[in-house]
């Protein structure tokens, strides 16, 4: 029997890519067991494989007393800000209700002393609530995945901006390890889109670089000027960090970029 880990700091695309894989099943991503919730053995099998979905920052062999036996790797890694923003949406009354400070919504509180909290704490600590102690920070979890599979066969890094530009291309590997038919992966990738719709909430933006609709270039420039470095390590550099998006290279899900880059929202004075 194969094992198949999905491994992410929180809101890198981990669930996305845990339904692309659950398309292969009955009951859909509840069949990738997410290891903080269930357990391995509630998921099921395809082509003698399991798969699940997990955090942490470093490998686990086992969890809650059940032996792992992981044989292959997926981590997913997502440019620092928006994974910020997308974390600052999910402990929101909009979705979960876990901030430590509670607020209704990013918009609610962008432009305030508590945004501004939020943010300082991210830039210094890289994480926003007590979850770290399973994730570690989000540059020790990227760095450490980042390594790991650099080292490793059947593990590979894949970036979640590369999943929103070609998501087939981005998980070309997955025809290997499974022994995919032809098309399967195609199937599999339209399957799940629909189970992972954006809808402002849980599946909240499914942008790249949405943190420039909400941070001002001198947040920005913050940042970068205490974490630019961190940031760099893991496929961030400033170069990408501060460019805005082209017609080329940067795309969306399901938007078009002229709606929306073409007005770059600041934050209230």
């Amino acid at each position: 029997m194969s094992v198949l880990g999905i491994y992410s700091f929180p809101k890198s695309g981990n669930t996305w890519v845990r339904s692309i894989l659950g398309a292969l099943l009955e009951r859909g991503r509840e069949d990738v067991p997410d290891l903080h919730l269930h357990s391995l053995s509630d998921g099921g099998v395809y082509n003698d494989f399991r798969f699940y979905k997990h955090h942490s920052g470093q490998f686990l062999t086992e969890w809650n007393g059940e032996t792992l036996n992981t044989t292959h790797v997926i981590h997913i890694r997502r440019n620092p800000l928006d994974v910020f923003l997308s974390y600052l949406n999910y402990q929101s009354n909009n979705v979960r209700s876990s901030a430590l400070i509670p607020y209704e919504t990013v918009e609610d509180i962008l432009g305030t002393d508590l945004f501004d909290m939020y943010f300082h704490t991210f830039t210094l600590t890289s994480h926003v609530d007590k979850f770290q102690r399973v994730t570690r920070d989000y540059f020790s979890n990227n760095l450490f995945w980042m390594n790991y599979c650099k080292t490793h066969k059947n593990a590979i890094s894949i970036r979640y901006e590369d999943l929103l530009h070609d998501t087939e291309k981005t998980l070309d590997f997955l025809n290997g390890w499974l022994d995919l038919e032809p098309g399967q992966l195609t199937g599999l990738i339209e399957k799940a889109s629909g189970r992972t719709v954006k809808d402002g909430k849980f599946f909240w933006k499914q942008q790249e670089k949405n943190y420039l609709n909400y941070l001002s270039d001198e947040q920005i420039a913050l940042f970068l000027k205490y974490r630019g470095d961190d940031a760099a390590k893991i496929g961030y550099g400033q170069n990408y960090m501060k460019k805005r998006p082209g017609p080329d290279r940067d795309h969306t899900t399901n938007q078009s970029t002229s709606f929306l880059f073409g007005f770059i929202k600041k934050p209230a004075k």
